[in-house]
């Protein structure tokens, strides 16, 4: 309980800092979303797709991986250019 009160008051500072400066949100969440495509097309392109634990996605799994990474790249992208915006 009292690791919980510290973890929330430590990110109760964070926020608040992120919301005064939102160019560093928003230009984070772009880098993380541009690099979430590249890997995503990269994949796509070559065919062969890894899951979180490095092994070889092939096949039938591993296009729709690829997908899903430049799909999710492209919503924090999009939500790095909504904070830069407002």
């Amino acid at each position: 309980m009292w690791t919980e009160v510290c973890l929330a008051d430590r990110n109760d500072e964070i926020n608040q800092w992120l919301e005064e400066n939102p160019l560093v949100l928003g230009g984070g969440a772009i880098v993380l979303g541009l690099v979430l495509i590249g890997s995503g097309v990269y994949e796509l392109k070559s065919g062969v797709t890894r899951d979180k634990k490095g092994r070889v996605v092939e096949g039938q799994m591993g296009k729709p991986l690829s997908i899903f990474r430049i799909v999710i790249g492209a919503a924090v992208s999009a939500f790095g250019v909504y904070k830069l915006i407002t």
